[in-house]
């Protein structure tokens, strides 16, 4: 799964995609030029950005941006098993966070 953020326009937009692929978790920041500093205020309410430049997603925003999937029993367990194993990797911070890499693109259609 992946959070997708598009900096392509003022108003920057965040949603959940591949939300069934549990293998991985990312952030694809998309923009026009591959400047990504407005990454941390497009992830305000999702998480925020490391000083690493790694993300720290909310585990409750993930559930919340994949909609109706969230109240499935078995997404719930697939995705709480995917939290278990990025806390046993220590990528799970507090508790309530889960660092995940941060992949640029530039362009692209809107």
């Amino acid at each position: 799964m992946y959070v997708q953020v598009d900096l392509r326009s003022p108003a920057a937009s965040t949603v959940l995609l591949e939300a069934d692929d549990f293998r991985s978790l990312k952030v694809v920041v998309l923009s026009d030029d591959g400047n990504t500093e407005r990454l941390a205020q497009a992830l305000a309410g999702v998480g925020t950005v490391d000083v690493d430049g790694h993300a720290c997603l909310l585990v409750e925003a993930l559930r919340r941006l994949s909609g109706e999937r969230a109240a499935e029993l078995e997404w719930l367990a697939d995705f709480d098993a995917m939290i278990d194993d990025a806390r046993a990797r220590g990528w799970l911070m507090a508790g309530t966070s889960v660092r995940a890499h941060v992949e640029s693109q530039q362009g692209g259609p809107r």
